[in-house]
């Protein structure tokens, strides 16, 4: 599904996205200099660190099946204030074994990052559900 959604500048899109995925990381956790990391959902794991790059593993806490768990492993960009999908378990792209042009590795990068925003997105509303507004029906 995932696949489907084409943006026309899938470059420019691709950057905003990363960027999108930063905030929504850094709403779902604290900074990333802490030493205790995520929050009752997920598990934040400092894979490198350095001055202006972290990698990082991503995975949902409460699982007990390593393959339902999703782990993704990303590069933070702390200057640009962006995030960046380098892999996720289980996941192996179709062009993996074929020869793979830019527009190969663009839509790669493209599919990675929307399914980390989605994975963020439900881990958001996880922990903040939807508050439920009741309106009175007049008769």
């Amino acid at each position: 599904m995932f696949n489907q959604v084409r943006p026309i500048n899938k470059s420019f899109c691709l950057q905003m996205l990363c960027e999108e995925n930063y905030a929504k990381l850094q709403r779902l956790s604290p900074p990333l200099h802490d030493a205790k990391l995520g929050t009752p959902l997920i598990a934040i794991d400092i894979l490198e660190k350095g001055p202006y790059t972290h990698i990082i593993e991503l995975k949902q806490r409460g699982t007990s099946e390593p393959s339902s768990s999703g782990c993704f492993t990303c590069r933070v960009y702390l200057d640009t204030k962006s995030v960046e999908v380098i892999s996720i378990d289980g996941y192996t792209p179709s062009s993996a074994k074929e020869a793979r042009s830019p527009r190969d590795v663009l839509n790669q990068k493209w599919a990675l990052n929307y399914l980390l925003e989605k994975w963020l997105n439900y881990q958001l509303q996880s922990l903040n559900p939807p508050i439920k507004r009741y309106q009175a029906i007049s008769a």
